[in-house]
């Protein structure tokens, strides 16, 4: 901090926000579609606690898309106390409109492409369809902006990982992925615990990414419209890469059809009859990972997972093993203006690891190598299903 006056004010602004913060949140829920996954977490009134600024420099943050998960918006950027979001973009103006007034900002742009020569800008947040994910980092790297991006990395494309890491290795800015799995409280609490050294190697994990849905979501072109299961993968390889920071090398998938419409020979873009598809990897500790998602499961929902290893196993937050002190398995806290958000209470503490990530000059969780080994996984083993489940190799990342 430069001065205690400045130190003051920054806390006061703080302790306003948080007082409209509820209010803030209220109406942000009454007007989001009710997408599974998206269910704001409860209130946790530690969330704050022994939370200290880091610094009083604000990000200056431009924010582009804002379709029908209104993903723009659901991170709380604009509730940061270190972000001013100066600009933000969608194709359509009317949801423009609405991005610019869920974020309080002023100033639009009818594109990714004119917001990036916005010199005023520093980083941006792509939330726009996962097919133009790729591209549209590489424009924001171009362009001399940090980037973090909604999952997956890249869509269904290896040429477009390896090109999407050389951009990022070559910039020397920071990308971040933003996989709500790597802060779920138990996802984030195995990769606390297996850092420390409580389960040595993993010799076995799962990952299970449930998302039920027979009317298809609304899409930019129709991208979600009978889109392959595990050019998702995300929310589930997370409780391997997230935990370990360690790729798969190999995999063998299956894939199975509900019978939706949208599912069928001919019905969708990709040509893809799975609705399900469950891959067996083998990963870079010669350890076993089985990785699913699933749309053809009525009753079941959410984004969960299970380590096992030499020395301990864990489930939930409950660690079973042989290490006696545990290390601390929570969560960082929060800003008192930033609430935790959908997905587990995910949402606001990755828009938090960005920017920190930034103003302290690091490497992010989740960073380019994490985000690609977690994404082309997937794109793998979807292929290895188109092959009666054939053992495939899969392109390995390294930072």
């Amino acid at each position: 901090m430069k001065n205690s006056t400045s130190r003051r004010s920054f806390l006061h602004a703080l302790g306003m926000g948080a007082a409209a913060l509820g209010l803030k949140n209220a109406a942000a829920a009454e007007e989001k579609p009710k997408i599974q996954g998206f269910e704001e977490a409860p209130a946790d009134p530690d969330a704050a606690k022994n939370w200290k600024p880091v610094s009083d420099r604000k990000i200056r943050v431009g924010i582009v898309g804002y379709g029908t998960c209104r993903f723009g918006a659901a991170f709380g950027f604009h509730d940061h106390p270190n972000v001013d979001v100066v600009a933000v973009s969608d194709l359509f103006p009317d949801r423009c409109a609405a991005l610019a007034k869920a974020c309080r900002c002023e100033k639009t742009y009818p594109s990714l492409e004119e917001m990036v020569k916005d010199d005023r800008i520093e980083a941006i947040f792509v939330a726009t369809d996962a097919p133009s994910h790729a591209r549209h980092c590489i424009e924001v790297l171009k362009h001399g902006k940090h980037v973090t991006c909604a999952v997956p990395a890249v869509w269904g494309s290896l040429e477009d990982a390896h090109k999407l890491f050389e951009a990022v290795k070559t910039s020397g800015l920071k990308y971040m992925m933003m996989e709500t799995s790597c802060f779920r409280a138990d996802c984030y609490a195995m990769r606390q615990v297996y850092q420390a050294g409580g389960f040595g190697k993993l010799i076995y994990s799962e990952g299970e990414y449930y998302h039920f849905h027979s009317q298809q979501i609304g899409s930019y072109k129709d991208w979600r419209v009978g889109c392959i299961p595990l050019w998702y993968p995300t929310h589930s390889t997370a409780y391997y890469v997230g935990v370990t920071d360690k790729p798969f090398t190999s995999v063998s998938c299956t894939g199975s059809s509900a019978g939706f419409p949208s599912y069928r020979p001919g019905a969708n873009a990709y040509n893809n009859v799975f609705t399900d598809q469950i891959a067996l990897f083998e990963t870079a500790e010669g350890g076993t990972s089985r990785m699913l998602m699933c749309k053809g499961i009525r009753e079941k929902g959410g984004e969960t997972g299970r380590v096992f290893g030499e020395q301990g196993w864990m489930e939930d937050t409950e660690y079973r093993g042989s290490m006696k002190k545990l290390p601390d398995i929570r969560r960082p806290p929060l800003p008192p203006t930033v609430g935790p958000g959908g997905h587990g209470g995910s949402h606001g503490h990755l828009s938090n690891e960005f920017i920190l990530s930034i103003l302290e000059d690091r490497t992010p969780l989740v960073n380019i190598a994490q985000a690609l080994n977690m994404t082309v996984g997937g794109i793998v083993a979807a292929e290895s299903a188109l092959k009666d489940g054939e053992r495939l190799q899969v392109p390995q990342f390294g930072v």
